[in-house]
């Protein structure tokens, strides 16, 4: 690790060249954040750090320390390790792998920096606190030309960021078949997510987004995070989509059970699986990703009618949009430092923004394939009332089996979900890896 990140950061050092060059100034000031209060309080949210400050300093719990960075000159942190018999306080990280590469001073208290900081008006603020960098007299906060660099050259992972990412999924793995143990064996959502935390040794505070721990029904909710305590009667179903992080990058995994083998469900599972490894097989440099998405539609479609949900020819189930009332949400995003990484929708350094189409708003990538880029790819299949109903009274709906797609409105729906990085030579899936 050490010399992969050494070779990080001299990649670092040639993008914050570049940002300055084009913005005009002299370095960049940036801040790792700090604990925010509860309104009306006492009581802080989890810390979650500046991701462009562990971009340069790979430990995310660095509260309120800096890091100066102009781009031709050793970095400097100014790592914050107060006095305090409140709260434990980590300890300078300055025999990590990663220490060598800054020049180190130590704050006590958080105003100290303010004589570390000579010339603001010449230098970029970079951070979540304005009033903060108003205060120190910083007159360039955030800029868009530098932020535009910083986050298109986030999107190419470095070896070192690969490398993080795909240490983060060995872990996943691990909570992800202790989760799969604990619901064949008949524990509650809540349940399942504690053994979930237990085998990949984390908190609810620190995973890298709220684990979605679904049983039946429940994973027809994209987002569901409730965590029922008691079981269902019956239970047809699971869904666990979860991560684990290194050094802050995330990974993003999410695996689908039937609880009857057998059934036409595990069929489903099945066939949304194939579909996963299928596109991640055909991944390209150079290729658009909304083909991929589409791509996935045109799967879906003829899943639908050969599994006899809708009785059209498959060419007309995705023209009329009926594979969007099963599969509403894209096919994948960046993946990073921040589980929706940045820069997903940004077309080159300039900033230039590409949405996605109308019919396809969830998607959140609209980019072209390049090298390094990290992608989570996660097909889905699912039965939601919410996207069901208008359907039920529109001129095609004679042609839905409406008896078969109530019956599986209990099983709630299927994601597939792995990572991967792109090679020149195509994709390779880091969470197939892990589970080898």
């Amino acid at each position: 690790m050490k010399t992969l990140f050494s070779q990080h950061i001299v990649r670092l050092q040639q993008i914050v060249q570049q940002a300055l060059e084009l913005a005009r100034l002299d370095g960049l000031w940036i801040y790792a954040g700090g604990m925010k209060y509860h309104f009306l309080d006492d009581q802080t949210a989890p810390f979650k750090i500046n991701p462009h400050f562990n971009y340069f300093f790979p430990d995310p719990t660095a509260e309120q320390s800096w890091i100066f960075v102009d781009g031709k000159n050793k970095p400097k942190v100014y790592f914050y390790a107060p006095q305090d018999y409140w709260h434990v306080v980590p300890n300078p990280p300055v025999s990590a792998f990663f220490a060598d590469e800054f020049d180190w001073q130590m704050l006590t208290e958080p105003s100290q920096i303010k004589q570390y900081i000579t010339q603001p008006q010449h230098c970029a603020f970079i951070g979540d606190d304005v009033a903060l960098a108003e205060s120190l007299g910083f007159e360039h906060i955030n800029p868009k030309k530098v932020l535009n660099v910083l986050h298109f050259e986030r999107s190419i992972k470095t070896e070192f960021e690969i490398e993080c990412i795909a240490k983060a999924q060995y872990s996943a793995i691990k909570g992800h078949l202790a989760a799969k143990d604990a619901f064949f064996s008949g524990k509650s959502e809540f349940e399942i997510n504690l053994a979930y935390l237990q085998a990949t040794e984390q908190s609810d505070n620190n995973v890298p987004y709220g684990n979605i721990v679904a049983i039946n029904q429940n994973s027809a909710v994209l987002h569901y995070t409730r965590l029922d305590t008691q079981l269902p009667k019956a239970r047809h179903s699971f869904l666990l989509d979860a991560g684990t992080t290194c050094c802050g990058y995330a990974s993003d995994i999410t695996r689908s059970y039937a609880y009857d083998p057998q059934s036409e469900f595990a069929q489903l599972v099945a066939q949304m699986e194939q579909f996963k490894l299928a596109i991640i097989d055909e991944l390209k440099v150079g290729i658009n990703y909304l083909s991929y998405h589409t791509q996935m539609h045109q799967w879906i479609s003829q899943m639908l009618r050969e599994f006899d949900f809708v009785k059209l020819p498959a060419e007309q189930i995705f023209e009329e949009g009926i594979s969007r009332i099963f599969f509403p949400h894209g096919l994948g995003h960046q993946l990073g430092l921040q589980v929706h990484d940045v820069a997903g929708f940004q077309q080159n350094h300039r900033g230039t923004h590409k949405a996605p189409p109308d019919i396809y708003r969830s998607l959140r990538c609209t980019r072209d394939l390049a090298e390094g880029m990290v992608l989570t790819i996660e097909p889905g299949f699912y039965f939601i009332e919410m996207l069901l109903n208008p359907w039920r009274n529109a001129p095609l709906a004679r042609f839905f089996n409406w008896d078969k797609i109530d019956h599986f409105k209990q099983f709630g729906g299927i994601r597939a979900e792995d990572n991967v990085v792109i090679r020149a030579n195509g994709a390779v899936n880091l969470t197939a890896l892990a589970e080898r």
